[in-house]
């Protein structure tokens, strides 16, 4: 059976550290808050994150700094903020040689514009690093709802191992050979849920709302056609399915962050809140990385010209739907 590392005990990583437990022998919750740690190994809980829910019984959390403990598990799954990515897997960088590595952060480091398995990649010198993104929410992945999630791996061999640790009933899985366009679905698709909250705060009939769906899927697809050599990305898993989720439930931290930024309750410039922080940079980086290659996007365009001053939004939403339609 293996033994799995999950390096982030957050709202994400503790859900997916929860749903795979079933299918492995151990798994380990890295993180830094001795509270967290702490509460998960006496009371089999994450009180900050899941406090009425108990964790089953073969997980156990260590310090990020107790490190030797990684060299023992099979599969390392890196839950963490994509703003802290880099100075984590460094931290990890000896631990983590010849392991096999899965990205599940969302983001574009910038200015460097590198997705997170590029980071990973780059600073443990470590090319087995596949990504998971799906339409998932951990709150649901928690309680034991089934998840559709897609991987993006380089290494065919690896394939079986995530069929066995991500299994039915609790994850429905596609694959991509193409490791970076699955992590960019996640940046885009959260992008275009701001887009959405934006719309949805001004706009507010369902044609309209849909119509407006359709134009960010048309873009998103452009997007991919232009970076992703999977043809086929834009209908698994990482890309329809969780563009849906993430841009039509309220409960989506992004599509939040559109309805008040839209609705003049939030302003990305004053604010410390790190959705919005990486809402930001994701924006900013995606902008540039498609301006670079000259693709147009005018809605990743709105988006980041609504974060940077939201009194903008309402005014342009017009303009932005008739322009892109």
């Amino acid at each position: 059976m293996t033994k799995v590392a999950v390096v982030g005990p957050g709202s994400f990583g503790t859900a997916l550290a929860q749903a795979i437990s079933r299918n492995v022998s151990h798994v380990y919750l890295f993180g830094r808050n001795e509270e967290i740690i702490s509460s998960i190994n006496e009371r089999h809980v994450n009180r900050k994150y899941y406090p009425l829910t108990e964790l089953n019984s073969n997980i156990t959390a260590s310090s990020l700094f107790d490190s030797d403990r990684l060299e023992t598990t099979d599969l390392v799954i890196f839950s963490v903020p994509s703003g802290v990515t880099r100075k984590v897997a460094k931290s990890l960088r000896t631990h983590l040689r010849g392991k096999l590595i899965v990205s599940a952060a969302k983001g574009i480091e910038y200015p460097s514009l590198k997705l997170m398995s590029e980071v990973i990649r780059a600073e443990t010198g470590n090319k087995r690093v596949s990504s998971l993104s799906g339409a998932t929410f951990a709150d649901e992945l928690m309680r034991g709802y089934c998840s559709g999630a897609t991987f993006g791996i380089n290494e065919p061999a690896c394939k079986e191992t995530f069929l066995d640790v991500f299994r039915r009933p609790n994850f429905l899985l596609d694959f991509s050979d193409d490791v970076q366009g699955v992590e960019l679905c996640g940046v885009l698709k959260n992008v275009y849920a701001i887009a959405t909250g934006i719309f949805d705060s001004v706009l507010t009939s369902n044609n309209e709302h849909y119509a407006f769906m359709t134009l960010c899927f048309k873009e998103m697809r452009r997007v991919l056609q232009e970076f992703s050599n999977d043809q086929e990305l834009t209908h698994k898993f990482c890309a329809f399915g969780d563009l849906n989720l993430t841009a039509n439930v309220d409960k989506s931290r992004n599509r939040t962050l559109g309805l008040l930024t839209g609705r003049l309750l939030i302003s990305a410039q004053e604010t410390g809140s790190s959705i919005v922080f990486e809402g930001l940079s994701s924006v900013r980086a995606l902008k540039e990385k498609c301006s670079l290659s000259h693709v147009d996007t005018p809605i990743i365009d709105f988006v980041n010209a609504a974060l940077q001053d939201p009194s903008c939004a309402q005014s342009q939403i017009n303009d932005i739907f008739y322009e892109v339609a």
